[in-house]
C-alpha cells in the first residue's frame, strides 16, 4: 500500500519518507522557460500550493544541492535538470501565520515571519555572511530594514549567486484584514503601510541584480493591487492555461492513484465518480477543457477509506471546513449581505451565475457585485463552466462547495430562531424522514422557522422561490445521503432528491416536491394540490425511484404554513 502524503507541505520529507507524489517538476522547466521571471500563481485554499514551494525550494536552494538525486533523481527533473539547479540562495518566506487582530499584532505577526525567514536563511548560507552581518540584520526594526539588510550584504561581499525569493500566501493575512477592517487595510497594506514598503524593496533588489526571480502564491488577487502600486514588476500566471494543472489532480491522475491504493479490485471506476461529484470540477482557464480534483480532498478520503475500506464518516475535511468557516465574513466585505444572498440563491436554484471576472482589484473604489462574485472563483466557491461573448459564465464546482453553500444559508435562517443554539430538534425530524418515511416533524420545523424568520422582521423574505433553498440548508447538515436539487429525472425534475452514500444507515431515500401559494391565490391551491401529486407520481412510477427503499412526498405551504402533504401512489 502506498503511503498517502495527507497534510504533509515538506517535499524531503515527502520523498525521503516515501510518501506517494504526483509528479508536477516538469513545470520547473515550463517556469524557466516563460518570459517573466517574478510570477504569482493563485490557487484555492489546501491546493498544493505549499508543497509546491517546497518543491522549488530544494531544486533551486544551494543547500540541497548533495541530496539533488536523492529527492529528484526519478522525477521528470531529475532527469533532465536545468543549468539552474541548485543555484540560488533562497529565501522562501510564509504570511499565513499572523494575527490580525490589532494593527500592533499585525505587524509584529508580519515581523516575526520575515524576521524567521532571515534567519533561516542566514542559517543555510552562513558562509557568505559575517557573524557581525548576521546580528545587524536579525536585530533590524522593520521587515524592510531587515530585508534590505540582507540585500545590502549580499551586494557587499560579492556573493557568487543570486536570490530566489518564495512567497508562500502572500494574501492570508491581508484577507483576514480586508473582510473586517477596510481602514486598517489601507493603513497597513496599501498606500505607505510596511506591507508595501516591504515589497518594494524587493523590486529595488531586482533593480540591482541581487534578485534573479521571485515565485508568489496566494489565494485571490484582491490585495495584488496595493502590493503592485511600489511592486509593479510581478506577471500573475493564475488563469495561464499553460500552467492550469500545476498544482491539483486530473481525472486519469486521480483514478491512477485509487489503483495505487487498498480500493477493492473493479471499484476504482465506481469510486472515482463518486469522488468526482465530491472534489472535482475546479477550471481556472477558458481553453482549459478538463477540470482538477482539490487534492487535499483526495488525499484525505484515501486516508480514511484506507483504514476500513469504507466512505468517511464526514465526507467534507474538516480541515476544508476550518479554512472556509469565515465565508461570512468575506460575504459581508463591501456591506450589502442581503445583496449578496440573492446573487448565492440565483447561483444556487439556477445552476450557475453569469458575471465579468475582475483580474485586479482596487480598494479605494465601489465593491461591486463582479467583484464579489470573482472573490468567490478565487476563494474555489466558484468554477468556470464557459465563456459568453461579454460575461464568463460560472458554477459551483461540486458537492462539498455546495455544502458550504447551503451551510451559510442555513446560518442565516436559523439565526433568529429557536434553532440557532440547537439543531438536534431538526436532526430529530430528518431522521423521522429518512427512516420512518414519515415527513410530518420535518415539515413542521420548516414552517415554524418561516414563522419565526416573519416575526423577526427579517431582511431576507421567504417565498416560492427561497422554501427550495431554505428546506436544502435544513437538510444539508445530515450526513448520511447527498442531497440534490432540481435533479433530472425522465419526466422532469425532481425539486429535492435525498440520496444514500455508500455504506451509511438510512432506510430510505427520499424525493420531494414542492409548492407554496400566497395568501392571495387561495382559490388556486386544488389545482397545486393536483399538480403536485400528478408531478410526484411521475417520479416515483419511473424505474429511478420505483424501488421499495425509494419513497415520495409533495408538501403545499400555503402563506407560510403548511396547508398539506401526502404521499406518493406507486403502481
Amino acid at each position: 500500500m502506498i503511503k498517502i502524503p495527507y497534510g504533509i507541505s515538506d517535499f524531503q520529507s515527502l520523498r525521503l519518507e516515501k510518501y506517494f507524489y504526483q509528479d508536477r517538476t516538469s513545470y520547473i522547466e515550463v517556469l524557466e522557460k516563460w518570459s517573466s521571471k517574478y510570477l504569482v500563481f493563485l490557487r484555492p485554499r489546501r491546493f498544493g500550493k505549499s508543497l509546491f514551494i517546497s518543491v522549488l525550494h530544494h531544486y533551486y536552494g544551494l543547500e540541497y544541492k548533495q541530496e539533488f538525486q536523492q529527492i529528484f533523481g526519478d522525477l521528470y527533473i531529475g532527469k533532465k535538470p536545468t543549468e539552474n539547479a541548485n543555484a540560488y540562495l533562497v529565501l522562501r518566506l510564509d504570511f499565513s501565520r499572523i494575527d490580525t487582530a490589532t494593527h500592533e499584532s499585525t505587524y509584529q505577526g508580519f515581523l516575526s515571519n520575515v524576521l524567521y525567514s532571515a534567519s533561516i536563511f542566514l542559517g543555510a548560507y552562513r558562509q557568505f555572511y559575517t557573524g557581525e552581518q548576521k546580528h545587524i540584520i536579525e536585530n533590524g526594526k522593520s521587515p524592510e530594514e531587515i530585508i534590505k539588510s540582507i540585500f545590502r550584504f549580499t551586494n557587499q561581499n560579492q556573493v557568487p549567486h543570486k536570490i530566489y525569493v518564495l512567497i508562500d500566501e502572500y494574501d492570508h493575512f491581508a484577507n483576514e484584514l480586508l473582510s473586517f477592517d477596510m481602514d486598517r487595510f489601507k493603513a497597513d497594506v496599501s498606500r505607505n503601510g510596511f506591507v508595501r514598503k516591504f515589497y518594494e524593496s524587493l523590486k529595488t533588489a531586482t533593480g540591482e541584480g541581487i534578485i534573479d526571480r521571485i515565485f508568489i502564491t496566494g489565494v485571490s488577487p484582491i490585495t495584488l493591487d496595493s502590493l503592485t502600486s511600489g511592486f509593479n514588476i510581478c506577471d500573475n500566471i493564475s488563469l495561464n492555461p499553460l500552467f492550469h494543472d500545476m498544482m491539483g489532480f486530473t481525472h486519469i491522475e486521480t483514478v491512477g492513484l485509487l489503483n495505487l491504493t487498498d480500493v477493492q479490485t473493479g471499484k476504482s471506476a465506481f469510486i472515482a465518480a463518486d469522488l468526482a461529484e465530491w472534489y472535482n470540477g475546479y477550471r481556472f482557464s477558458r481553453r482549459s477543457k478538463a477540470a482538477l480534483f482539490n487534492p487535499d480532498m483526495i488525499l484525505y478520503f484515501l486516508k480514511e477509506y484506507n483504514i476500513d475500506q469504507t466512505y468517511p464518516e464526514e465526507m467534507m475535511d474538516v480541515n476544508i471546513v476550518s479554512d472556509y468557516s469565515k465565508i461570512r465574513r468575506i460575504f459581508k466585505i463591501g456591506g450589502n449581505e442581503n445583496e449578496k444572498f440573492g446573487l448565492l440563491e440565483e447561483l444556487v436554484n439556477v445552476g450557475y451565475i453569469d458575471f465579468s471576472l475582475t483580474r485586479l482589484y482596487n480598494v479605494d473604489a465601489v465593491f461591486t457585485q463582479d467583484d464579489f462574485l470573482s472573490l468567490l472563483f478565487y476563494m474555489g466557491l466558484l468554477t468556470l463552466q464557459e465563456s459568453n461573448s461579454s460575461d464568463w459564465r460560472f458554477k459551483i464546482p461540486n458537492y462539498v462547495i455546495k455544502k458550504l453553500y447551503f451551510e451559510y444559508f442555513a446560518a442565516l435562517f436559523l439565526e433568529n430562531t429557536q434553532f440557532a443554539s440547537s439543531m438536534r430538534p431538526i436532526t430529530r425530524a430528518i431522521d423521522a424522514l429518512v427512516n420512518e418515511g414519515n415527513p410530518d416533524l420535518f415539515f413542521k420545523v420548516v414552517e415554524l422557522v418561516l414563522k419565526e424568520n416573519d416575526s423577526n422582521r427579517n431582511a431576507l423574505r421567504y417565498g416560492e422561490e427561497h422554501l427550495q433553498t431554505l428546506m436544502a440548508a435544513l437538510l444539508f447538515p445530515y450526513k448520511a445521503f447527498r442531497i440534490h436539487s432540481e435533479y433530472e429525472i425522465d419526466r422532469g425534475y425532481a425539486d429535492i432528491f435525498l440520496e444514500r452514500i455508500p455504506g451509511r444507515n438510512i432506510k430510505y431515500e427520499i424525493v420531494l416536491e414542492l409548492k407554496y401559494v400566497k395568501k392571495a391565490a387561495k382559490n388556486t391551491l386544488a389545482k397545486v394540490i393536483t399538480d403536485a401529486e400528478t408531478q410526484l407520481n411521475g417520479y416515483m412510477t419511473g424505474e429511478r425511484f420505483s424501488r421499495p427503499d425509494a419513497r415520495g412526498f409533495y408538501v403545499v405551504f400555503f402563506g407560510g404554513a403548511v396547508y398539506k402533504w401526502g404521499e406518493s401512489i406507486k403502481k
